[in-house]
């Protein structure tokens, strides 16, 4: 089956070190700036753009790798193939294994959580405290970001598998101390994001982790909400 995988940015260093280690078959490879998650127009059609090189391709599946930031899914219609997505809410789900996980980590070490991915995007938020630095002067800064991060204790640094993560971690400690937050680490679950990638897609589909679409298809945000049994 001839695949396709458009995935987010932020993603890019996992599917590129699982993709390293597995023997997927995904023929294309498309990505889409982190940065536009913030503007849901920018972002649906940065997407739909990337759906339009496929055309005449040959693609038989999209594997989409997003979450649902956004609102990225509501009114994208499929092509000529299969596509399938993960039934997460965004990225850090998905690195973190399962929505339980992510639920468990917000009751019990309540945190912001932050990738590589993330600080190597085109904006994220230490961006932008740094350049709130530079307009306001830094106890001004300090003062928004303490705000933004009320309700906060740590700065949660997901551990993705990759071998530069100690060096990923000393970055993150300055970050957190700029933010008044405790850094923590966690260690991420890949078995999800590496599943889909070798396209394990029935069984996840049995887990109900991937929503399927045919071919020619609307895609619509409902499809990914959880069951009452699920929350």
């Amino acid at each position: 089956m001839r695949t396709a995988l458009i995935a987010c940015k932020t993603l890019e260093k996992e599917i590129s070190h699982i993709l390293g280690q597995e023997p997927a078959k995904i023929d294309v490879i498309l990505y889409v700036p982190s940065g536009l998650h913030n503007t849901t127009s920018r972002l649906q059609e940065a997407v739909r753009e990337q759906m339009r090189l496929l055309e005449g391709k040959g693609i038989e599946r999209l594997l989409l790798c997003f979450g649902l930031c956004g609102n990225v899914v509501e009114g994208l219609v499929t092509g000529d193939y299969e596509t399938v997505m993960p039934k997460a809410d965004d990225c850090i789900t998905l690195l973190l294994g399962s929505a339980e996980r992510r639920r468990e980590l917000d009751k019990t070490k309540r945190g912001y959580f932050l990738t590589e991915g993330w600080l190597q995007g085109e904006a994220n938020l230490h961006k932008e405290y740094k350049d709130a630095v530079e307009m306001y002067g830094q106890e001004m800064a300090d003062a928004i970001y303490r705000e933004i991060f009320q309700g906060y204790e740590y700065l949660t640094l997901i551990d993705t598998g990759r071998p530069d993560y100690r060096a990923f971690v000393e970055k993150g400690k300055k970050i957190a101390e700029d933010f008044g937050l405790k850094p923590l680490s966690v260690k991420g679950e890949q078995s999800w994001l590496r599943d889909y990638l070798l396209q394990d897609i029935e069984d996840l589909q049995k887990q109900d982790k991937v929503v399927i679409y045919p071919p020619h298809s609307k895609m619509r945000f409902q499809d990914f909400i959880p069951s009452e049994e699920e929350k």
